[in-house]
């Protein structure tokens, strides 16, 4: 399967590993440096409850995500051979 994402950012890279590993033929395309846009002014904020309200699936999702977030960067570190903490 051949894959077009646009947008280099956090998601989009993250995207594209992921189907890469999955077999997909990627290709990514970024107007400038991938990272530099949205992905490196977030910080990789993944926590956005307290003390906001939010829906109960927003919670759900954004708790998820923090229990897989160590995993998933440990993996991207050893596949890329990059620091995430640099």
């Amino acid at each position: 399967m051949d894959i077009l994402i646009v947008g280099g950012g956090v998601i989009g890279l993250g995207s594209a590993l992921e189907l890469a590993l999955g077999g997909a033929t990627v290709t990514v395309l970024e107007r400038g440096t991938c990272g530099g846009e949205s992905s490196w002014a977030g910080g990789g904020i993944l926590s956005p409850l307290l003390p906001w309200d939010y829906p109960a699936a927003v919670t759900d999702l954004t708790q998820l995500s923090c229990r897989l977030y160590p995993e998933w960067v440990a993996r991207v570190a050893e596949i890329s051979g990059i620091d995430p903490e640099y």
